[in-house]
C-alpha cells in the first residue's frame, strides 16, 4: 500500500540445516525490551539481546546471550516479572519459575502443575497471576512474591477455559472458553457472560488492550472491543475468523494471520497496510509495536516515525487519520509536536474550508492557532488591511484563485464565506486576551477585516458592536469605508475609541440635524441627544461642553440638563457657571435648581429663591400645572433658605393665594394668613388645611390658638357660619369651650352647640382624670424609690476591692455607686452610659 504505518524487521533468524531440522523449532516468545526470550519445541528457552543498529547492514538484529533446557516438552507460554527478575515458563501443564538473567530455577518456587494456561497481573507493587486449570472449570488467583506464591482465590466456571487476558487498570479478567466469552471480577468472583463465539479451541481469542478494554475474535469473523463493564464502545474490526493473534498500538490494532499482518485504524475500522510474514506462528505486543515470530524466526514490528506517517497522510489528504494520529502517546513524544499538529490543524482547516464545510473548520483553526492574516489573504478586497511585509506561509494559489472565480460568479456563496469570516475573526478575538493575537497577529488587522465585513454584510449590530468597544482599528483605514458608506452614527464610536470626542459628537450631531443620513443608525433622535449627552458627561474638557450643551438644551431641556446633573460631568461645572445658561431654558434650569437642593442639599438662599420664583412664573403660565404648585408649595413650606419678601412681593399681585397665605405665615402674620384663604381662596378647605399644616409637630397651645383664630374669622365673615359649626365638630378636644362660648354671637342657641359642649367636657373630664392618674403613678414611683434607698441604706456592704461592676468588670472602690435591685454594683459612669436608672446609693456609713 502506499501508505506504511509499520516496518516489519528480522532481528533473529536460525539458519537452515537440514540435520537442525528437529532440534529448534519456536513455540512462544516474550519481550521486555532489550530482551527477548523464545521457548522451544523441544524445551529450551532463549535470551536475546536487541542490538540498536547491525555495523555491517544498518538493521537491527539479536543475539544470543544464553541457552537453557529445563523440560522435555515444549514451552508453552513465557511471562516476565521485571520487578522480581522472575520468568514464568509454561511447559508440560506445570508452571516453573526461572532467573531472567541466568536463566536458572528458582529452587524457592513449588511448581504449579496442570496449567493449561496463565496471565500476569503486574502493579508497581503487586503481582498476581492467573491460571486455567487443565483438570477443573476453574481459574485460580494467585500472589507471586519474591521466593514464594500463594492462591488467594478459585473461581469456578461453566466450561473448560481455553485462553485469558487480565487486565491491570479494572482488576477483571476476560475468559475464551469452549462455548463463550465471559468476564471475571479478581476481586469479587463474579461472572458475566459475554457472547457465545463457535470457534474451535484454536480460534478463541483473548487479548488485553490496556484501559479495561479487551479485543476478542467474535462470531462473523469480527474482532470486538470489549470493556471490563461488558459495553461495546469501539465499532468491531472485520477480519478473518482465522486470526491468530492481535495486539492494538494507538491508533492503529494488528491482527496477525498465518501469511500476513494486518493493521487496522481505529478511526474507520479500515485495513490500512498488510505485512507478508509466511508462516507466522504468533504475536506478543510491546509499548511501541509488537514481536511477531516463525518457528525458526524473530521479527519487530515497529511503527514508522510520527512525523513520516502525518505527511503521508496529508499528502493524501487523509486528514482527520492524521489528525488522530497526532492525538496518540506515540506523537506527543515527538519534540516538535505541538508544531506539527498546529500545521496538519490547520491544513485540515483549509481542507473544510474550501469545501464550505465551516461549522468543521472555525475549531480547526482556532485549535490550530491559524495566524488569520492567512486567511484574510485568500480575500482580495481586504488586502488593504494587511501590511505590506506581511507574506503567506501557507501556499493555496490554485485553490484560491478557483475559489475567487466562484465568488465573482456566485454572490450567494461568496456572502456564505464573509459571514464564515466574520464567525471566525469574533471567535479569534473572544479567545485572545493579550494585546496580540496568535502567531505575532496585531489585533489591528482582524478589527479592521471586521469592521469591513460588517459593512459589507450590512450587519449594522455588530459594526456598532465592533466600534463602540474597546477595538484596535486603525482611523486612517476605517474612516473612509465607513464615510464611503454613510455609517456615520457608527463612524461617530470610531472616533471616541480613538480619543477624538468633538469628531465624534459632531458626527452624530450632524446625523441628528439632518446633515448626514446613516440608514442603519438604530437611534432615534431623543436617543441620539442622550447618546451626546452621556459623551459629554464623561468628558473632563469644559470647552466642548460649553460648545455643544446649548445646542441639546435648545433641542431638549430636560435631556440637556443631565450634563450637569448626573455624574461624573456635575463636579466639573460649578453652579455660578450653569445658571447663566440656563436662565434661557426655563425647564432645564428648574430641572438644575432641584438638583442643586434636593441632591447636593444646598443651602444657599440664592438657589432656593430662584426655584421658587421659577415655579411661580411656571404655575403663572399653566393654570393646570397642578404638579408644580405641589412643588412650590412643598418648597415654601418645607425650605428655610428663601428670601421670603422676594418670592411674596413676586406672588402678591397673583392669584395664588394659598402661597401667599403660606409666606404670611412664614412671616408670623398666621390671622392674615387665615383671613386670605378664608376671604379669597376658592378652595373651602383651605385654610383648615394651612392649620393642620402648621400644627405639625407644634405645640397644643399653637394648635389651639390656630383653631381658634380660624373660628373667630369665620364667625367675622359673612356666610361662613356653616364652617364654623363644622370646626366646632370636628376639635372639640382642641378648642376650649370656655374660649368658644367667649366669642360665639348671643344669636346662637345651646341647643346648636351642644355636640360641640358635650364632646369638649367629656375631653376636658378626660383630661383631668389622665393628669390624677399620672400624679398618682408619679408618687408610686417616688414611694418605691424612696424604699428602696431605705433598704439600701440600712445594708451592710464590704467594699474591699473585689466586687465587679456588671458592665465593665472592674472592681468597685468608690463609696458612691449603683446597687442594682439583684444585688449587683455599678459605676455612675456605667450605670449613667447603659441607661441603668436604679436608686444611687451613697451609704459611706455603711461600707467598709
Amino acid at each position: 500500500m502506499s501508505f506504511n504505518a509499520f516496518t516489519l524487521t528480522c532481528v533473529y533468524e536460525k539458519t537452515s540445516d537440514p540435520r537442525d531440522k528437529d532440534r529448534f523449532n519456536i513455540q512462544c516468545v516474550e519481550c521486555y525490551h532489550p530482551n527477548i526470550y523464545m521457548g522451544t519445541k523441544q524445551g529450551t528457552v532463549h535470551h536475546l539481546l536487541i542490538s540498536s543498529v547491525h555495523p555491517s547492514s544498518n538493521q537491527t538484529y539479536a543475539k544470543e546471550a544464553r541457552v537453557k533446557k529445563f523440560s522435555s516438552s515444549p514451552v508453552n507460554r513465557i511471562r516476565l516479572v521485571p520487578i522480581y527478575n522472575h520468568l514464568l515458563a509454561l511447559s508440560n501443564r506445570t508452571v516453573t519459575v526461572l532467573n531472567m538473567f541466568s536463566l536458572e530455577t528458582n529452587p524457592s518456587f513449588k511448581k504449579i502443575q496442570n496449567v493449561s494456561q496463565f496471565e500476569l497481573s503486574q502493579e508497581e507493587d503487586k503481582v498476581q497471576m492467573v491460571t486455567c486449570s487443565s483438570q477443573k472449570k476453574v481459574i485460580r488467583v494467585l500472589a507471586v512474591g519474591v521466593d514464594h506464591w500463594d492462591v488467594l482465590k478459585e473461581i469456578p466456571l461453566a466450561q473448560e477455559p481455553v485462553e485469558l487476558a487480565v487486565d491491570v487498570c479494572s482488576a477483571c479478567v476476560c475468559v475464551g472458553t469452549s462455548e463463550q466469552y465471559l468476564l471475571c471480577d479478581l476481586h469479587t468472583g463474579h461472572r458475566e457472560a459475554l457472547f457465545q463465539h463457535g470457534h474451535s479451541r484454536l480460534q478463541v481469542l483473548v487479548s488485553a488492550v490496556g484501559g479495561g478494554e479487551f479485543l476478542l475474535n467474535g462470531p462473523g469473523g469480527l474482532g470486538l472491543f470489549v470493556l471490563a463493564s461488558g459495553v461495546c464502545q469501539r465499532p468491531p474490526l472485520h477480519w478473518s475468523p482465522e486470526v491468530l493473534a492481535a495486539c492494538m498500538c494507538p491508533p492503529y490494532a494488528l491482527s496477525l494471520q498465518a501469511c500476513e499482518l494486518v493493521v487496522y485504524s481505529l478511526l474507520d475500522q479500515q485495513c490500512k497496510q498488510t505485512v507478508s510474514v509466511r508462516g507466522a506462528l504468533g504475536m506478543v505486543p510491546t509499548t511501541d509495536g509488537a514481536v511477531v515470530f516463525t518457528d525458526r524466526s524473530v521479527y519487530t514490528v515497529w511503527m514508522s516515525p510520527v512525523q513520516e506517517q502525518v505527511q503521508r497522510l496529508v499528502e493524501q489528504e487523509r486528514l482527520e487519520e492524521a489528525l488522530l494520529l497526532l492525538d496518540s502517546p506515540q506523537a506527543h513524544a515527538v519534540d516538535p509536536h505541538r508544531e506539527l499538529q498546529r500545521s496538519v490543524t490547520c491544513q485540515a482547516g483549509f481542507h473544510h474550508f474550501f469545501q464550505e464545510r465551516f461549522s468543521e473548520t472555525t475549531p480547526l483553526f482556532i485549535k490550530g492557532e491559524l495566524d488569520p492574516r492567512e486567511l484574510l489573504h485568500l480575500f482580495p478586497d481586504l488586502h488593504a488591511t494587511l501590511p505590506e511585509h506581511f507574506h503567506p506561509q501557507i501556499d493555496h494559489h490554485t485553490r484560491a484563485q478557483d475559489l475567487r472565480e466562484l465568488w465573482r460568479t456566485d454572490p450567494d456563496t461568496k456572502h456564505r464565506y464573509l459571514r464564515f469570516l466574520i464567525d471566525y475573526l469574533r471567535a479569534v478575538r473572544s479567545r485572545s486576551a493579550e494585546p496580540d493575537l496568535w502567531s505575532g497577529c496585531g489585533a489591528e488587522e482582524v478589527d479592521c477585516a471586521l469592521l469591513w465585513l460588517y459593512v459589507q454584510t450590512a450587519d449594522s449590530d455588530g459594526l456598532v458592536q465592533l466600534v463602540a468597544n474597546p477595538n484596535a482599528c486603525a482611523r486612517e483605514r476605517c474612516e473612509p469605508v465607513l464615510t464611503q458608506h454613510n455609517r456615520f452614527f457608527a463612524l461617530g464610536f470610531l472616533y471616541q475609541s480613538h480619543g477624538k470626542y468633538e469628531d465624534a459628537i459632531q458626527s452624530w450631531v450632524d446625523l441628528a440635524e439632518g446633515v448626514h443620513t446613516d440608514p442603519s443608525c438604530p437611534l432615534s433622535h431623543s436617543e441620539v441627544l442622550e447618546l451626546v449627552v452621556s459623551t459629554l458627561r464623561q468628558l473632563e474638557d469644559t470647552d466642548i461642553v460649553w460648545k455643544y450643551a446649548p445646542w441639546i438644551l435648545h433641542n431638549n431641556q430636560e435631556t440637556g440638563v443631565q450634563i450637569f446633573t448626573k455624574p461624573p460631568a456635575q463636579a466639573h461645572f460649578p453652579p455660578d457657571q450653569v445658571l447663566p445658561l440656563l436662565e434661557t431654558y426655563p425647564q432645564a434650569r428648574i430641572k438644575y435648581l432641584e438638583f442643586l437642593i434636593h441632591e447636593t442639599n444646598s443651602e444657599e438662599a440664592g438657589h432656593h429663591t430662584h426655584l421658587a420664583l421659577a415655579y411661580v412664573s411656571q404655575s403663572l403660565q399653566s393654570h393646570e400645572d397642578t404638579e408644580t404648585r405641589r412643588k412650590l408649595q412643598d418648597l415654601l413650606w418645607e425650605s428655610q433658605c428663601y428670601d421670603v419678601s422676594t418670592v411674596y412681593d413676586q406672588i402678591k399681585p397673583t392669584s395664588l393665594h394659598i402661597e401667599k397665605a403660606i409666606l404670611l405665615g412664614r412671616t408670623g402674620d398666621h390671622r392674615g394668613a387665615l383671613s386670605l384663604l378664608v376671604q379669597d381662596c376658592p378652595d373651602p378647605t383651605a385654610a383648615e388645611e394651612y392649620c393642620c399644616r402648621l400644627s405639625t409637630d407644634r405645640s397644643f397651645q399653637t394648635t389651639q390658638e390656630l383653631l381658634l383664630n380660624l373660628l373667630n374669622i369665620y364667625l367675622t365673615s359673612e356666610g361662613r357660619s356653616p364652617a364654623a359649626l363644622d370646626l366646632l365638630q370636628k376639635y372639640p378636644q382642641v378648642l376650649s369651650g370656655e374660649k368658644v362660648l367667649e366669642v360665639m354671637p348671643e344669636s346662637w342657641s345651646v341647643q346648636l352647640l351642644s355636640g360641640f359642649l358635650v364632646e369638649s367636657i367629656r375631653e376636658m373630664f378626660h383630661q383631668s382624670r389622665l393628669k390624677k392618674v399620672q400624679r398618682a403613678l408619679e408618687q408610686a414611683r417616688l414611694l418605691r424609690h424612696k424604699a428602696f434607698w431605705i433598704q439600701a441604706s440600712n445594708t451592710m456592704l464590704k467594699l474591699d476591692g473585689k466586687q465587679p461592676c456588671l458592665l465593665c468588670r472592674k472592681p468597685v472602690t468608690s463609696p458612691l455607686f449603683v446597687h442594682t435591685p439583684s444585688g449587683g454594683l455599678l459605676h455612675l459612669d456605667c450605670a449613667n452610659n447603659s441607661g441603668t436608672t436604679p436608686p444611687t446609693c451613697t451609704v459611706p456609713s455603711s461600707v467598709k
